[in-house]
């Protein structure tokens, strides 16, 4: 009887940790759609003197289990960038918008979006500890250089499921949705926090691009970003 009893023990004592174990995975994951905020400050603006008050200051992410589309607008309206990733089928387009010029850039598969600096030979060196951002459970990854000295952290989230999340971003190699991240676009070192989450707000519908837009390769329109915001217009 003593056998028995200990032995029931043994056996609700693993069922609530079985249980447990369900609650924490059913909590990441849950959700599918929805619509992120992120502030964009400028790293490398006093070491580099210019002002980036009139530069973005906000992107915009909404993505649902097809696609993912971010936005940014700038320079008081005068342009904007968008990019659009098909995680199925690993590819995307870039829109550029300057004035009243329009420019397209569309990827083959496993390209990478336009504008932003590749950042090739990333270390990635996970943390243990967790952050909430955005409301966001998110994991820490430290971010190293093997000829480099430079170092960084960035974030990420398993809170929001999607299949390849940074297929066409320099982070392909996390599998989680970015909540806290740097990226270099032209002469500037951007840094992105999620600040609102909102999975009531997908997308309505895919990014369109002007049929009157001109298309160019990933090369041709890093050179005309580049040259919009050496110039700052």
């Amino acid at each position: 009887m003593k056998f028995s009893i200990m032995r029931w023990i043994s056996i609700a004592f693993s069922i609530l940790l079985f249980a447990w174990s369900c609650a924490d995975n059913k909590y990441e994951g849950k959700y599918k759609e929805g619509r992120l905020e992120y502030k964009i400050s400028y790293l490398n603006a006093v070491e580099d003197n210019y002002d980036p008050s009139f530069l973005p200051k906000k992107m915009v992410l909404e993505f649902n289990q097809d696609y993912s589309i971010n936005q940014i607008d700038g320079f008081m309206g005068f342009f904007k960038l968008g990019n659009i990733t098909y995680f199925r089928h690993k590819k995307v387009k870039t829109h550029l918008k300057v004035l009243d010029q329009s420019y397209a850039f569309k990827g083959g598969r496993n390209d990478m979006m336009c504008c932003f600096d590749c950042m090739d030979g990333m270390i990635l060196t996970e943390d243990t500890v967790s952050y909430t951002i955005a409301g966001l459970k998110s994991k820490k990854v430290h971010v190293s250089f093997k000829d480099s000295p430079d170092t960084f952290s960035i974030f990420y989230t398993h809170d929001i499921n999607l299949s390849h999340p940074n297929i066409t971003n320099p982070y392909h190699d996390i599998n989680g949705v970015l909540t806290a991240f740097r990226l270099t676009m032209g002469p500037y070192l951007m840094y992105f926090s999620a600040t609102r989450f909102d999975p009531a707000r997908p997308p309505k519908e895919e990014m369109s691009i002007p049929s009157e837009a001109r298309e160019v390769n990933r090369l041709e329109m890093i050179a005309i970003l580049n040259r919009l915001m050496e110039q700052n217009i």
